[in-house]
């Protein structure tokens, strides 16, 4: 299976920030982005056609990485941070979070036993984010949608090293597509 789903197998994006992310990493060196912006603001298609660029320029596909948030989460282990690839990419970091605050009518509590496996996968997450921040020569991209929201999903001290150790971009909201029912 192809690191890039076949619903961006054409992702393109003139984004500087992603130029410059893959160019670093075709030259040797290790580059570190967060990629910032609302939900459709085309984050994740900036992201795998920042994966389109490094493979079309003769990347491997078995040096790069990507973990979707919800599902690093429930499979988390330690090992699959502390092993992994020299590029890493984890979409939708925030997605538990921005999902909470984008509700648009009160939520109902989830039961006891649905809150302690939401805290877990919420704590695996953060622990994945943390070891991978503080790995020497790996390059990675993390979705979020901003800085308070990613301080949220994976503690202070971690957003605050990612934002020491990173560039950042951010993109511009866009209008959400809207879907004939």
């Amino acid at each position: 299976m192809s690191v890039v789903p076949a619903r961006f197998s054409d992702a393109e994006t003139d984004h500087p920030a992603i130029a410059q992310w893959c160019s670093t990493i075709l030259a040797g060196d290790t580059a570190r982005l967060l990629l910032l912006g609302p939900h459709w603001s085309g984050k994740s298609h900036a992201a795998y056609a920042a994966l389109r660029r490094l493979l079309a320029a003769g990347y491997r596909e078995e040096n790069i990485t990507v973990h979707q948030a919800h599902d690093l989460g429930r499979s988390y282990e330690p090992s699959m941070i502390e092993n992994t690839t020299s590029v890493t990419v984890i979409d939708d970091l925030t997605v538990s979070v921005d999902l909470v605050r984008e509700a648009k009518v009160p939520l109902q509590p989830d039961s006891a036993d649905v809150q302690a496996m939401m805290a877990l996968a919420a704590g695996a997450l953060a622990d994945a984010v943390a070891r991978l921040s503080l790995l020497p020569r790996r390059s990675w991209l993390l979705i979020a949608s901003n800085l308070e929201c990613l301080a949220e999903a994976v503690g202070q001290e971690t957003a605050d090293r990612l934002v020491a150790v990173a560039e950042q971009a951010e993109l511009a909201p866009r209008p959400r597509p809207t879907m004939p029912w």
